[in-house]
């Protein structure tokens, strides 16, 4: 029999059972107690069995007035390995749910308080308004459930609270989005608008597979034109190469230098000649740029400069690749659509999948497969002729003979 389990008589005339649980010591060393009240001594049996085994294992979670908003910061600030633009990412993820929930505390935040939240995204969420849909995508939403499920998780494993309890939500469906490349007479029809271009070089570099953050970190200290340094990296002597070795971003209008995504991201590529020619010919112009502006000229040693050696910011480089491409007369699409083209057009060409994972930088060339590698119109017009080409129907019979 359970002593510690005591019957109560309320006013009402009806019976409790009670009992006070030691749960612990708070920071200054005094006992944290709570008490425990069930219809039933089954129940309360039961709860306290619970609890005494909980205690026994070490995987008792002590009450807690934590709120979900300063455990989110506190989780997010720990996360050390974090870049500065996935940091962003993730904080811009949780914050409706910190906005919306963040003074419940993490042990009382529930699955309907995290639905609320779900469909107030989906049908109101977006911020920027680009398009007549006020809410965000459900692949949006679902990436912000995956950075807090993360978040709880740590959470759960901390001992701060029991569960986590978005893994009990149901994530919204998502709509696979339709991502544009340009076929190869799009890419070489852009190339050949923008041959005369300043910036021709880094287009190039562009269409070649580079990011964004690539294309803009890129020094000429990482340049070989010459191949003095490609038996380094395994290509013949001789060989011109670029190395990937920094990423530029902006977060919140600041423009962060950061290293490469992974390390795989960290890669040395092979130049074309078309490449050599038009890197030398920027870097000539570059040096008779420095020479004309004196000590206005900021030498960042950056291949993607102004004519006064000032970097170009991220977003404005995006939005000139997109009036650039309208001027040609061309589908209009991302700068980051042009690495989805050029892991495209390697593959349609027969480039092995797991060379095209290393040009491009990726960690596993099942996401590259995966994410940058998709079917183009006249591609499926060429299979569909290279099927019936395997398969002929010598001479097709009357339909009145087929029984």
């Amino acid at each position: 029999m359970n002593t510690c389990i005591k019957k109560v008589v309320l006013k009402s005339g009806e019976i409790r059972w009670r009992f006070v649980m030691r749960l612990g010591r708070d920071a200054a060393d005094k006992p944290i107690q709570k008490t425990y009240t069930f219809p039933t001594k089954k129940a309360a049996e039961a709860e306290w069995a619970r609890l005494k085994s909980q205690k026994a294992t070490g995987v008792l979670v002590l009450p807690s007035a934590l709120t979900l908003a300063t455990y989110l910061e506190s989780w997010l600030g720990g996360k050390r390995n974090l870049r500065v633009g996935t940091r962003n990412t993730y904080a811009n993820y949780l914050k409706p749910f910190t906005e919306r929930l963040g003074n419940v505390p993490v042990q009382k935040l529930t699955k309907t308080q995290v639905d609320e939240t779900v469909d107030w995204m989906l049908s109101s969420g977006r911020r920027i308004r680009h398009t007549n849909n006020p809410g965000l995508t459900a692949t949006s939403v679902n990436r912000a459930l995956t950075v807090l499920s993360q978040a709880l998780d740590s959470a759960v494993k901390q001992g701060l609270t029991p569960r986590n309890v978005v893994t009990l939500v149901e994530r919204p469906t998502c709509t696979p989005k339709q991502t544009d490349t340009w076929t190869a007479q799009e890419a070489a029809a852009f190339l050949n608008h923008v041959s005369g271009h300043r910036l021709y070089p880094v287009w190039l570099l562009t269409l070649c597979g580079l990011r964004r953050g690539e294309v803009l970190g890129m020094r000429w200290a990482g340049v070989d034109l010459k191949g003095t340094r490609a038996r380094e990296h395994g290509f013949p002597a001789g060989t011109p190469t670029i190395t990937v070795e920094e990423t530029r971003v902006s977060v919140n209008g600041v423009i962060h230098a950061e290293q490469p995504k992974s390390e795989r991201g960290r890669r040395t590529l092979p130049l074309d000649q078309e490449m050599v020619s038009a890197l030398s010919a920027l870097q000539k112009l570059q040096r008779q740029e420095r020479k004309a502006a004196g000590p206005a000229y900021e030498d960042h040693g950056l291949v993607c400069v102004d004519e006064l050696g000032r970097p170009y910011p991220p977003d404005g480089h995006s939005k000139r690749f997109k009036r650039l491409a309208k001027a040609a007369g061309l589908p209009v699409i991302r700068l980051h659509d042009a690495r989805h083209t050029c892991g495209t057009l390697m593959h349609l060409r027969g480039v092995p999948t797991a060379v095209i994972s290393a040009w491009l930088g990726h960690s596993s060339a099942a996401f590259t497969m995966k994410t940058y590698i998709h079917s183009q119109a006249d591609s499926l017009a060429q299979a569909g002729l290279t099927l019936r080409s395997a398969v002929r129907v010598k001479k097709r019979l009357p339909v009145a003979a087929v029984r």
